[in-house]
C-alpha cells in the first residue's frame, strides 16, 4: 500500500462525496421547502428509522469483508458468495422486524407507508455495500465514487418530478428507489466485469462461522453508532412531535452532508492502516498523526463558521418556516469538530485488532447519548439532541485518543498544539464573521473568513508551507 494509492483513493472518493454531498443538500432544501416541516418531519423519520436497522442486515460482514480480502485477495470470491447468501435471509428477517416495529410503535398510515418503501431502499443498499467492499478491499474506489454520483443525481431528477407534480408524500421514496436500484446494478456488473469475480449467492458454514467470529465487533460498533446516531430523531418523533423531527433535521443536514470528508479520508486509510499496522509501525504513527492535523485543519473553521453564520444559512436556504433549526445548528457545528477527528480514530482501532476495545467505547457511549436524550429532550425539545450529540461524540472522542495512545506513540503535545493552533485561528475568523454578518452576505462571508483563518494560522506558525502543498495534494493529486 503507498501513499499515492491512499492519496488516490480518498480523491476518488472526496471527489465523489463533494458530487454527491452538493446534489443531496440542494435537493433536501428544495424538499424542506416544497412538504413543510411537519411533512418533513415524517419524511426524514422514515429514512432514519430504517437506516437504523440496515446495520443488523449488514452485521459488519462489509467492513470484515474489506479488511479480509486487503490481506487475503484470493478469498474475496468465497467471501462474498456466502455474505450474499445469509444476507438474503437477514434482509428478509429484518425487514419484517421494521414493518412489525412500526406498527406497534402506532405510527399514523402515511408514516408507515414511508417507513414500508423505505425498507425496501434499505435491503438494496444493504447488498450494494457488500459489492463495492469487495472494491474497497482491492484498494479501487474509482467504480463506486462514479456510482454515488450517478445515483444522487438520478434521485434529484426523480425528486424533483416527485416535487414539481405535487405527488403524495409516499411518491419521495420513489426517487431513492431507483438510485439505489442503479447503484446495486452498476456495482453488479463493476464487480465481474472489472474484478473478475464469479460470485453467487452461497451458504458455506465454515466460511460464514469464520467471518461473523471477525465481524462480530464491527457489527456492534455498527449498530451502536446507527442507534445513538438516530434515536434523537425517533425519540423526538415520539415525545415532541413530526415538526420537532423536521427543525432537527434541517440542522442536522449540513453537519452530516460535511461528514464525507473524513468518511473518504477513513475509507482510503482503513486498508492502509491494517497493512502498516504489519508492516511498517513508524509509517502508521505517520499516517495518523498527518490526517488527524489535516482534519483539525479542516473542521475547525467549518464548525466556528457556520456557527456564527447559522442565522442568515438557515433563513436563506429554509425560509422563515425553519427558524427554530438556528440554535440547534451552532450546537451541532461545535460538535462537529469531535464527529470528523473521531473516523480516524474509530478507523486506527478497528484496523489494528483492537474491534473489541472500540465497540466498548462506542456501545458506552451510546448508552450515554440516550441517557442525556431521555433527559434534555423532554426539557429543551431538538435543542436537547443537540447538547445530547455534543456531549456524546466529545466523550468518544477522548475515550478513543486514551486508546489510541496504546497503539501508536503519537505526541500529545504534538496534538494539543495543532488544536490550540487552529483552535486560535478559527476563533479570530469567527469574530470577524460576526461583526461584519450585518454589513455583508453570508455567501461573501465565507471565502474572507476562510483567508483570514489561513493568514493567523500561518502568523502563529500552525501551519507551513510545506504541510498546505500536502494537503492540497491529498484532495486534487490523481496519479
Amino acid at each position: 500500500m503507498t501513499s499515492n494509492t491512499v492519496t488516490k483513493n480518498t480523491t476518488y472518493l472526496t471527489l465523489s462525496y463533494v458530487g454527491q454531498k452538493i446534489l443531496s443538500f440542494f435537493y433536501f432544501v428544495m424538499v424542506a421547502r416544497f412538504i413543510g416541516v411537519e411533512d418533513l418531519g415524517k419524511y426524514t423519520f422514515a429514512l432514519g428509522f430504517t437506516t437504523m436497522f440496515a446495520v443488523f442486515i449488514d452485521f459488519g460482514l462489509t467492513q470484515t469483508l474489506i479488511r479480509e480480502t486487503a490481506k487475503f485477495k484470493e478469498k474475496a470470491e468465497n467471501y462474498v458468495s456466502s455474505i450474499i447468501g445469509v444476507k438474503v435471509v437477514f434482509s428478509v428477517v429484518i425487514y419484517l422486524a421494521v414493518i412489525l416495529l412500526v406498527n406497534v410503535m402506532g405510527y399514523p398510515a402515511i408514516t408507515k407507508q414511508l417507513v414500508y418503501l423505505a425498507g425496501f431502499i434499505m435491503v438494496i443498499d444493504s447488498f450494494t455495500l457488500t459489492l463495492w467492499g469487495i472494491f474497497r478491499g482491492a484498494r479501487n474506489l474509482k467504480y463506486e465514487s462514479i456510482s454515488i454520483v450517478i445515483n444522487q443525481a438520478i434521485i434529484l431528477c426523480i425528486g424533483l418530478t416527485v416535487l414539481f407534480l405535487k405527488l403524495p408524500l409516499h411518491y419521495l421514496m420513489l426517487p431513492f428507489l431507483l438510485g439505489s436500484a442503479f447503484s446495486m446494478l452498476f456495482a453488479l456488473f463493476s464487480t465481474r466485469k472489472v474484478l473478475k469475480l464469479n460470485y453467487k449467492v452461497a451458504w458455506n458454514n465454515r466460511i460464514l462461522k469464520t467471518l461473523f467470529k471477525i465481524s462480530l465487533p464491527f457489527a456492534l460498533i455498527a449498530i451502536f453508532s446507527r442507534i445513538y446516531g438516530y434515536i434523537d430523531s425517533v425519540m423526538l418523533s415520539k415525545l415532541i412531535g413530526d415538526s420537532a423531527v423536521g427543525w432537527y433535521s434541517v440542522a442536522m443536514k449540513i453537519p452530516f452532508a460535511l461528514q464525507f470528508i473524513p468518511a473518504a479520508l477513513a475509507a482510503a486509510i482503513f486498508p492502509a492502516f491494517s497493512h502498516l499496522y504489519v508492516t511498517d509501525k513508524l509509517k502508521l504513527k505517520q499516517t495518523f498523526d498527518r490526517g488527524m492535523k489535516f482534519l483539525a485543519i479542516l473542521v475547525l473553521p467549518i464548525s466556528f463558521g457556520i456557527a456564527v453564520l447559522s442565522e442568515p444559512i438557515i433563513l436563506t436556504l429554509y425560509g422563515n418556516d425553519y427558524s427554530p433549526a438556528i440554535e440547534p445548528l451552532s450546537i451541532l457545528m461545535i460538535g462537529l469538530f469531535f464527529v470528523f477527528m473521531n473516523f480516524p480514530l474509530g478507523s486506527l482501532l478497528n484496523s489494528c485488532d483492537r474491534q473489541v476495545t472500540n465497540t466498548k467505547l462506542v456501545g458506552i457511549t451510546m448508552v450515554f447519548n440516550i441517557i442525556l436524550n431521555i433527559f434534555l429532550i423532554p426539557a429543551y425539545s431538538f435543542v436537547g439532541a443537540a447538547i445530547a450529540f455534543l456531549i456524546s461524540h466529545g466523550f468518544l472522542f477522548l475515550a478513543s485518543l486514551f486508546i489510541a495512545r496504546r497503539i501508536i506513540p503519537y505526541s500529545k503535545r504534538h496534538l494539543l498544539s495543532v488544536i490550540v493552533k487552529t483552535g486560535i485561528s478559527a476563533f479570530v475568523m469567527a469574530v470577524v464573521l460576526f461583526y461584519l454578518n450585518d454589513f455583508i452576505n453570508f455567501v461573501i462571508l465565507i471565502p474572507i473568513g476562510a483567508v483570514i483563518y489561513f493568514i493567523v494560522l500561518f502568523a502563529i506558525k500552525g501551519m507551513t508551507i510545506r504541510e498546505l502543498k500536502i494537503l492540497i495534494s491529498v484532495i486534487l493529486k490523481r496519479k
